[in-house]
């Protein structure tokens, strides 16, 4: 049986917690699209007449399914910063991904107090501020996984066939 190579181990081992953090994000977009469509009937009259944009936002599976494939989306940029660049670039980031969802948070507060979104109901301010908890969770999650070492000791070397004449 072939010895693992060094990339191979280390996506591997990060696959796993990875994997467990997509679980958590597609359990958290389900809860988050819940709240988000428990908005209020005004805000449901809102968007059906004048905002249409939103109205996937009426909808708790379409919801659930942009919430998800956002942070999916996050995931896979934090992954390939993590695993393609050097511990400094990745951590860099990491800290202002949640930097961004900190004043995106901010922002999303301002909002809500101060514009008619007031009228929406708690439970759809709850829905939102939980996707820039979501947010800010897996870039710290990003910040804190570690690569696992390989010891050099446990590699193969490649043979190579080349053609003599």
């Amino acid at each position: 049986m072939p010895k693992k190579q060094v990339g191979e181990l280390q996506i591997k081992n990060m696959g796993k917690t990875i994997f467990i953090l997509v679980l958590i994000q597609g359990l958290m977009a389900v809860l988050m699209a819940f709240m988000i469509s428990k908005m209020s009937f005004m805000g449901r009259m809102g968007i059906t007449f004048l905002y249409r944009e939103y109205l996937v936002l009426k909808s708790p599976w379409k919801t659930a399914a942009l919430i998800f494939v956002v942070q999916l989306f996050l995931i896979v940029i934090l992954a390939f910063f993590k695993y393609f660049t050097p511990a400094k670039i990745a951590n860099a980031m990491a800290i202002f991904t949640i930097l961004v969802g900190l004043g995106a948070a901010y922002f999303t507060y301002l909002d809500f107090t101060t514009t008619s979104h007031k009228y929406m109901k708690s439970n759809f301010h709850i829905g939102v501020y939980l996707f820039w908890v979501s947010w800010i969770f897996s870039a710290i999650f990003f910040l804190f996984l570690k690569k696992k070492k390989v010891a050099l000791t446990n590699l193969e070397p490649t043979i190579t066939n080349s053609v003599t004449e």
